[in-house]
């Protein structure tokens, strides 16, 4: 089994994308998790690099995965991540799953066809309190 490796954490590294990019672009597979001011924790695994998903482009190859759940998903099976130096967002489709803003403190979940998910809090915007990526060793 493959060993985690924390790749970026806020509370190290500081809440910038820039950094962000520069410490994960070149791994994958990544975990990205959350926790909130209010304790939740959610997140999402992500199979691809980031340095792919480093411009906006909603038909990404990778497949990040917030719940499995691949069935008939036609368009939005397309709609997985998108990144830029303003925004990360996992998930489309009439909402995103997660999108976090440039300054990696603020964010929002919605119901998205991509996942087919709930929202990952029950008040849909968060103040994120920790964002941690992991990559694995041996990969």
């Amino acid at each position: 089994m493959y060993q985690p490796v924390l790749l970026y954490t806020t509370e190290e590294h500081g809440c910038s994308l820039t950094t962000f990019y520069v410490r994960v672009e070149q791994h994958e597979p990544t975990l990205m998790m959350i926790k909130t001011c209010n304790n939740e924790v959610f997140g999402a695994y992500c199979s691809t690099r980031w340095f792919e998903r480093n411009v906006k482009d909603d038909k990404a190859n990778g497949r990040p995965t917030l719940a499995p759940n691949e069935k008939d998903l036609g368009h939005a099976s397309e709609l997985f991540m998108a990144a830029d130096s303003k925004m990360i967002t996992i998930g489309g489709g009439e909402g995103q799953a997660i999108w976090m803003d440039e300054n990696i403190r603020f964010g929002k979940t919605d119901s998205c066809k991509t996942f087919n998910n709930p929202p990952l809090c029950p008040s849909g915007d968060f103040e994120i309190r920790v964002l941690e990526v992991y990559g694995f060793d041996g990969v």
